[in-house]
């Protein structure tokens, strides 16, 4: 093949790799072409989570090489044509199409969106490497750098920077794939439970002696009334918010982190959003609790403090019972359902009305 064809192969490969990544991130938009023209899978396909980690850590191994022979003189077109022809032919498809395959359906709405993000900011950045590599492939062939076929390093750094964002992609894809559903809603309700601790841990910090800001509604009372008041219901409220982030702890220790992905019939995938978007309504319960504080609207505080804790009493009361249930029935107490009922008990015993 003369060195012509083979330049004008690269070409064609380099635009057919970016049209495909533009192809396929439009498909995995809430209102893709794609994106509600999923087939139905057979319940003994292997999961489409499988094929999703093997097609990320295909994509990074190819980028690998891709940014290698990138920045390698003198640059060989037919060599990142071949290697681009491995990502449009097989790694590209496949990837997107185990991400159309974890669907709400099959999994979890929350679950089936993340997958979508993840996979999304791998196609923005890998799209970001192949333009590199289209600049670096024009420069080459037209001999536009002094000496000819010479990288930069200024060039080189931005291919070393962009090829190492697509790696981190490409991890962060394997782990999601490799710890499916189990190990998704344990992240996240780790997140939200660690908003929760942080919220309260600063407004047990703050001191309500501090120097207000003009939204105070307590503006015009004496300075100490209004921090002996102040602290009062600071109180109140934390007797009531410092046990939330210890109940909801035991929900996650003693329920989610047990749970296993074999174990997820199609009665207990739809149970586990309703969870997180308790957290999540929790977490922000808390922090209006805490912001009402902090600008003098005690009554508003307490009145959030109080929700939260009522969602947090729902929260618990949804795991009594666990998401795998015992065959032996009821009598057969476990040691983790004594531990809920226990945190249900603690977050029950605690009101924000003044007694």
């Amino acid at each position: 093949m003369s060195q012509r064809s083979k330049t004008a192969s690269c070409t064609t490969a380099l635009a057919t790799t970016l049209a495909l990544i533009d192809q396929f991130a439009a498909s995995l938009l809430p209102t893709g072409p794609h994106h509600h023209d999923i087939p139905p899978s057979s319940p003994d396909a292997p999961s489409p989570l499988l094929l999703l980690a093997a097609a990320a850590r295909s994509l990074k191994a190819q980028v690998t090489k891709l940014s290698l022979l990138t920045v390698t003189t003198p640059f060989t077109p037919s060599a990142i044509a071949t290697t681009l022809q491995a990502v449009n032919d097989s790694v590209l498809p496949s990837l997107v199409t185990a991400t159309l395959l974890v669907s709400a359906d099959a999994f979890t709405a929350s679950f089936a969106k993340e997958c979508r993000a993840y996979v999304q900011a791998t196609l923005r950045d890998l799209k970001a490497l192949v333009v590199l590599v289209e600049s670096r492939s024009s420069n080459a062939n037209h001999g536009k750098t002094t000496p000819p076929d010479t990288v930069t390093e200024d060039r080189k750094n931005r291919l070393t920077e962009t090829t190492g964002r697509v790696w981190q992609d490409c991890d962060v894809v394997v782990a999601f794939a490799d710890g499916g559903i189990p190990a998704f809603v344990v992240s996240k309700a780790k997140q939200w439970l660690e908003l929760m601790k942080d919220a309260v841990a600063e407004l047990q910090q703050w001191d309500p002696e501090e120097v207000v800001d003009e939204a105070d509604l307590f503006a015009n009372v004496n300075a100490n009334d209004r921090a002996t008041i102040s602290a009062g219901v600071k109180d109140q409220a934390l007797k009531v918010l410092s046990r939330i982030p210890q109940s909801v702890h035991v929900v996650v220790k003693q329920r989610l982190e047990t749970l296993r992905q074999q174990q997820l019939s199609s009665d207990v995938r739809p149970r586990l959003d309703p969870i997180l978007i308790h957290l999540s309504s929790i977490s922000e319960l808390i922090d209006e609790s805490a912001e009402a504080m902090y600008l003098g609207n005690l009554e508003l505080c307490l009145k959030k403090a109080g929700e939260a804790r009522a969602v947090t009493i729902e929260l618990v009361e949804n795991a009594l019972d666990g998401f795998i249930h015992d065959q032996k029935g009821k009598e057969n107490e476990s040691q983790e359902d004594k531990y809920v009922k226990r945190a249900l008990d603690w977050i029950r015993q605690v009101e924000t009305a003044k007694g």
